[in-house]
């Protein structure tokens, strides 16, 4: 190949469309694929982005219209109603396509001409817009070489191989099966992990990663991986191994990002960012704190109650924490035992005293009750509402989704009318895939409202 004889290969590195019934941009950003860019850039290759979902494209306006945002980064993408897809047509909601025109995702793509593609994916019930992809890239650079990683990827990754005709699949987070690809492709070989704390490209031409990193939001991971081992998420299996960050490079990551593209609002995409929080988060905060920076960070994933104490509290409110959003699962105990282990109904409300000692409202301490769960009855949902509705939080409700791979993957197969293991869109918790008599469809709205109720 000609480039792989110049030394100079390009990678184009793309975050696809997402198809789903309903879609908001909380700090929805590839981290994954900007990590795996900056691997590829600093091992001599030509790089450039291209990210379906950006609400800034000009010419998806023009058709669509300006997508509802808040300041702090977050809110609506481009969407266009579609059809369902044949086999979920018994469900009586409006499907949608989340993202840029196709054919200004196909023009970008051809302009490119890359040498490779990596394609980043999400949850399993997205892969359409992965699909979608790798379609345009064959049909207009059919020498291109195809890689997709991300989450579905790993979790499916013979689906994924069977239905996006992908050159290699990547499970995980090891170099060593694309070295090993790019080998035997004759491509030069990146050295090295792949970087913990992604590196800010020099240019800012459109395309070339300004598309991920300014738009009004990022994204930081201290931690990868998670000690627990809670027995309906996939972190373990993403990543095995629990392995802590460090705070001066994550921080200088940000400090970056705020001097040169003025972000200051940032989400959370660990998995456990209290876990080691005495040689991680806190002294991340501490430099937070000292830098006098007006940084505004945010849960998406939620953290563990567990390990919530009055120091944390304390330096995550001086450090600028707009929210505190704690995964509760259930006030049952029995639920703790069987599934995650995570803590008591009495830590929690410990920790609610101690996040709202620290100067957090209420409203700023949103608590996630897991729903929908095989064979979990409705009783013990209301319950665990009610249970966190004394402590005066805001409740919402978090459905189920079944993940392949986990423990509790078996059981969701069997409790399900869906065909789980054949097609990942009902992996998609709007079809309540493990509805039974316990927990009807009526019960779920119940819950809901119930829930609604607790926040006023």
């Amino acid at each position: 190949m000609e480039s792989a004889v110049n030394q100079k290969p390009k990678v184009l590195f793309i975050q696809p469309p997402i198809y789903d019934f309903a879609l908001y941009d909380l700090f929805l950003k590839p981290y994954g694929l900007i990590r795996l860019e900056t691997w590829f850039r600093e091992a001599g290759y030509d790089t450039a982005y291209i990210n379906a979902l950006n609400w800034q494209d000009p010419e998806t306006e023009q058709v669509l219209g300006k997508p509802k945002r808040k300041q702090n980064g977050t809110g609506k993408f481009f969407k266009q109603h579609i059809p369902l897809p044949e086999s979920i047509r018994s469900i009586p909601r409006i499907f949608g396509r989340y993202g840029i025109l196709r054919e200004v995702l196909a023009d970008k793509i051809r302009k490119s001409q890359p040498d490779i593609v990596c394609i980043t994916s999400g949850m399993t019930y997205w892969y359409q817009g992965v699909v979608e992809t790798a379609e345009i890239v064959r049909k207009l650079v059919p020498k291109t070489r195809i890689l997709v990683g991300g989450i579905y990827a790993s979790l499916m990754p013979e689906h994924a191989e069977r239905v996006t005709g992908a050159d290699l699949v990547v499970k995980g987070d090891s170099p060593d099966p694309i070295q090993a690809f790019l080998s035997v492709n004759g491509f030069p070989m990146p050295s090295g992990s792949i970087p913990r704390y992604p590196s800010i490209p020099t240019y800012v031409e459109p395309g070339k990663g300004a598309d991920f990193w300014g738009q009004g939001a990022g994204v930081i991971r201290l931690n990868i991986g998670c000690p627990l081992h809670c027995d309906y998420c996939a972190s373990n299996l993403i990543n095995p191994i629990f392995d802590s960050g460090n705070p001066d490079e994550a921080f200088t990551l940000i400090r970056n990002l705020y001097q040169r593209k003025g972000i200051r609002h940032f989400g959370f995409y660990d998995d456990a960012l209290l876990v080691n929080k005495e040689k991680v988060l806190l002294p991340f905060l501490e430099r937070v704190i000292q830098s006098g920076i007006p940084f505004s960070f945010y849960t998406p994933n939620a953290v563990h109650v567990r390990y919530i104490d009055e120091e944390s509290a304390r330096l995550m409110k001086r450090a600028g924490f707009q929210e505190i959003r704690m995964g509760f699962e259930s006030a049952s105990s029995e639920f703790h035992l069987l599934h995650d282990h995570k803590f008591s109904t009495m830590q929690f409300h410990d920790s609610i005293e101690m996040l709202l000692k620290a100067g957090f409202t209420k409203k700023e301490l949103p608590v996630y009750i897991l729903t929908g769960l095989p064979g979990q009855h409705a009783d013990e949902v209301e319950a665990s509402i009610r249970v966190a509705a004394e402590a005066g939080v805001s409740v919402s409700i978090a459905e189920y989704s079944p993940v392949p791979g986990t423990p509790m993957w078996e059981d969701a197969v069997k409790a399900s009318d869906f065909p789980l293991a054949e097609e990942p869109l009902y992996h998609n918790n709007l079809f309540f895939p493990t509805e039974w008599r316990g927990q009807t469809r009526d019960d779920l709205q119940r819950l809901k409202l119930l829930a609604r109720e607790t926040r006023g």
